[in-house]
């Protein structure tokens, strides 16, 4: 397949990009630039500059946005790259026939959740008492409770793509529709270790776990629109990470909870 990574530049492209590139042909767009052989350094936000980077692609990737989720970081940050740059890689996307496109979101657009028990006391990390087989996890389907700014952009995002498989082709009605996976994203740290604090319990996913789980989206036959949450196996869970274990056939090798506080 001919595949399309947005944001190729960051730290899930430059991971994704040759181990994809292994069984398919890769390309890559980006504001930044990159070493990635086939690569377009270009602005998501001009639709002008976007239709040959779309032409023929199979499935888009799109990690393209800014990763920031502070309550600080306002809409002066993020219109352009979160919701402007989205809107116009749908648009180019559905112009192009694109098959399929794998929108990249977060758990922070869930994050409202972790306000309540028993999901406060395990990113505390007050954990005894507690089970982790008995926590009822967070679907995809609850109700969105975004914990910042960034979290609603990518709600934005997901809706496009809820648009795009059921009303976006009603110009073009013989034509099949896109297929979208909005994969609510964990926590990648450069150093393939999880992070120090209790949540990373619950959002860490290794790097040899982040391969496969988007080699599982971009190959899973038979997919509509799906919202699915992307971590590791970890023992203590708040969104519903099985749920995308059993849709997309993927088995994930590790667990926070085993590399937690090692150095």
């Amino acid at each position: 397949m001919k595949i399309l990574l947005t944001g190729i530049s960051g730290t899930i492209g430059t991971l994704l990009a040759p181990e994809l590139g292994r069984d398919h042909v890769v390309s890559g767009v980006d504001l930044r630039p990159s070493d990635w052989p086939n690569f377009t350094q270009a602005d998501l936000c001009d639709p002008d500059a976007l239709p040959p980077i779309f032409e023929g692609i199979d499935v888009v990737v799109h990690l393209a946005a800014d990763p920031r989720h502070e309550v600080e970081i306002g809409w002066e940050e993020l219109t352009n790259p979160n919701l402007i740059a989205t809107a116009r890689m749908y648009d180019a996307a559905h112009d192009a026939g694109v098959r399929r496109v794998i929108f990249v979101s977060s758990m922070h657009t869930m994050g409202g959740y972790e306000f309540d028990e028993p999901y406060l006391s395990i990113v505390s990390g007050r954990l005894d008492g507690l089970d982790p087989a008995s926590i009822p996890l967070v679907t995809g389907d609850a109700p969105a409770r975004p914990d910042s700014r960034y979290g609603a952009t990518k709600i934005f995002g997901e809706s496009l793509g809820r648009y795009y498989t059921e009303g976006g082709n009603i110009d073009r009605p013989d034509e099949r529709p896109m297929e979208v996976i909005c994969v609510r994203f964990g926590t990648l740290p450069r150093s393939n270790r999880p992070e120090k604090d209790y949540r990373s319990l619950v959002s860490w996913i290794s790097k040899r776990d982040a391969v496969g789980f988007f080699r599982a989206c971009i190959e899973k036959p038979g997919i509509g629109y799906e919202i699915v949450y992307g971590a590791s196996n970890n023992t203590w869970k708040i969104y519903d990470t099985p749920y995308a274990y059993e849709l997309l056939n993927f088995v994930p090798a590790d667990n926070a909870s085993e590399h937690w506080g090692k150095e």
